[in-house]
């Protein structure tokens, strides 16, 4: 917002300046050149400084340094009194790494950690943009694990617009429909889905499965679909990514046990 302000200051210079020299009318055309330079460049400084902000949370995830990225993620807020959205948009990562967290934790049977952790990702994805998806499909994943479904459809409708080409939001959309045992509504969503997304061989896979009264496979969106469900990853994928971090030996295998008990998949924590 400040660089709103500081450009619209720098347009009225502009348009005092061209006025006194050339008339009230021309005056316009410099302010408005100044205006557009000057949020121009001020929006690409706010920019960088998020983009940096952002790129260390980052390292800090990779080298598994949770508490640390999170408040290095907090440190950008202060940068949305400069620039539009951009609260919004850290609201949103904030939210996608409570949300992250808390499944980690249910996986682990955390149960009471893993609710207060579901109730900060759900504040803070709130406050995200209802134009970014992911968030508020992530959003919608937090209110279908507290059994509201209905509330989590309104998510969804509300963010379909943004969404309209993006067969995996369908495919969240129809599971919690799904698992709320409103399969005809789900159906529904399916083939909007597929109306823009024809060759989706998620959205597909699942409408055929539905149609057939089978019960849908919805891991068939592949790696995308453990960002909203990471307690569908397989375990034979968990200990492949654990022998590739070198936290198993090679020769480990599935049936010793690797990992915490396994987690209810109907999406919600028990």
């Amino acid at each position: 917002m400040y660089n709103l302000l500081i450009a619209g200051g720098a347009a009225l210079l502009g348009y005092g300046l061209g006025a006194w020299a050339a008339g009230w009318i021309a005056g316009f055309v410099p302010a408005l050149i100044v205006f557009i330079a000057a949020f121009f460049l001020l929006a690409r400084r706010t920019g960088k400084q998020v983009e940096a902000i952002f790129k260390l949370a980052m390292e800090q995830l990779q080298s598994g340094q949770m508490a640390a990225a999170r408040t290095t993620m907090e440190a950008a807020l202060p940068l949305g009194k400069w620039q539009i959205l951009v609260e919004k948009q850290v609201e949103a990562q904030l939210g996608g790494l409570d949300y992250l967290e808390a499944c980690s934790m249910m996986m682990q049977r955390q149960v009471t950690a893993s609710k207060e952790r579901f109730a900060s990702a759900k504040a803070h994805l709130l406050k995200s943009w209802n134009r970014d998806w992911r968030a508020r499909a992530m959003l919608a994943c937090c209110q279908h694990r507290e059994n509201d479904t209905d509330g989590a459809h309104k998510t969804l409708t509300d963010a379909e617009g943004a969404a309209s080409s993006e067969a995996l939001f369908y495919g969240v959309w129809a599971y919690i429909l799904n698992e709320a045992r409103r399969r005809d509504e789900a159906l529904q969503v399916v083939g909007r889905g597929l109306k823009s997304s024809p060759k989706s061989a998620g959205l597909i896979a699942v409408q055929e499965a539905m149609q057939n009264r089978r019960k849908p496979d919805f891991k068939a969106f592949g790696e995308p679909w453990y960002q909203f469900f990471p307690e569908h990853i397989p375990q034979e994928v968990l200990i492949e990514q654990a022998r590739a971090a070198g936290k198993l030996p090679k020769n480990f295998a599935a049936n010793q046990g690797f990992g915490p008990p396994q987690p209810h998949l109907g999406g919600r924590p028990r």
